[in-house]
């Protein structure tokens, strides 16, 4: 990784500009597609006298369509404008690694809980679910559907001895569904 220091107060230590170079050369391990980094030190004066040291860092990105990161910071001196720009980039960077790491996922990480994103990725046969199904009551079928909070609820009935379904229709009422085999 490139590193550009430029120095406009004339009055930085070389412990600095090694500092400076080997904490950006530290963003290419969250990421390895960055490029180069410019520094920039300067001196602003206030009204009063003060004088605060500003640094200015812009990273570049390898790649088509990238952005320029850069981050603006002040401090009494250069060391401490220095960390708090550093503080700024790193989360740019890593943030923009996300970005492009999640963007070809299926589905979005935010919307998909926590325990299924573990899951396997998608295939052509659909996923086969096993249950074991007990002899209830319409009623208590009901009941259960009510209680899961769940869109249907598979039930084998205790009367016929059939397989049946209890759903939740949009319109809030439940409604059961008897297959007939022809």
């Amino acid at each position: 990784m490139k590193v550009v220091l430029n120095d406009r107060t004339d009055g930085l230590k070389p412990e600095l500009k090694e500092y400076a170079q080997r904490k950006l050369a530290r963003l290419e391990r969250h990421f390895g597609k960055v490029a180069d980094a410019e520094v920039d030190f300067s001196e602003e004066r206030k009204r009063f006298g003060l004088a605060t040291i500003v640094c200015r860092i812009n990273v570049h990105v390898s790649g088509r369509r990238t952005p320029v990161l850069s981050a603006h910071e002040r401090g009494v001196d250069a060391q401490s404008a220095l960390d708090l720009a550093l503080d700024k980039i790193d989360r740019q960077v890593v943030k923009l690694k996300e970005i492009r790491t999640h963007r070809h996922l299926e589905t979005s990480r935010l919307r998909v809980p926590a325990r299924a994103k573990t899951a396997q990725p998608r295939t052509s046969e659909p996923e086969r679910i096993r249950m074991k199904l007990m002899p209830e009551s319409i009623e208590q079928a009901i009941a259960e559907l009510e209680s899961d909070g769940q869109a249907f609820h598979v039930f084998l009935d205790e009367f016929s001895g059939g397989i049946q379904i209890a759903f939740r229709r949009a319109d809030g009422s439940v409604a059961i569904i008897e297959p007939v085999i022809p």
